[in-house]
């Protein structure tokens, strides 16, 4: 039988549980508020980006350009284009076939807005 008295096992694990909660949010709202100031610190940095330029050149990652077709693709979007592709996505050509076609990422996201009902 389980009391109603505060002092129940039941109430008790109830507060437990609340008192736990509250600390794991906290804990997680300082977390991120930290993370976020110490990633914002480390990339507006000149020197880290100064770096990482160096290094970006240094691989050799494949520039690929942009070969959206914004006229067609996103007319209500021209000129958000940055040239620089950042995924390729399929698009069809034909009754069964499709064309991979490289996109820069705000070609990519004025397609997809293009394409979205309503």
């Amino acid at each position: 039988m389980v009391s109603t008295t505060e002092d129940s096992p039941g109430r008790q694990l109830l507060a437990a549980w609340q008192a736990a909660t509250a600390v794991a949010a906290e804990w997680a709202e300082r977390t991120a508020a930290v993370t976020a100031e110490a990633y914002q610190k480390l990339t507006s940095d000149p020197a880290v980006r100064a770096v990482g330029e160096v290094w970006r050149t240094m691989v050799g990652w494949p520039q690929r350009a942009c070969e959206c077709s914004c006229t067609d693709s996103h007319p209500n979007d021209l000129g958000v284009c940055d040239h620089r592709a950042v995924i390729t996505r399929r698009i069809p050509a034909g009754r069964n076939a499709g064309a991979d076609v490289p996109l820069c990422a705000p070609c990519a996201v004025a397609q997809g807005f293009a394409e979205m009902p309503g």
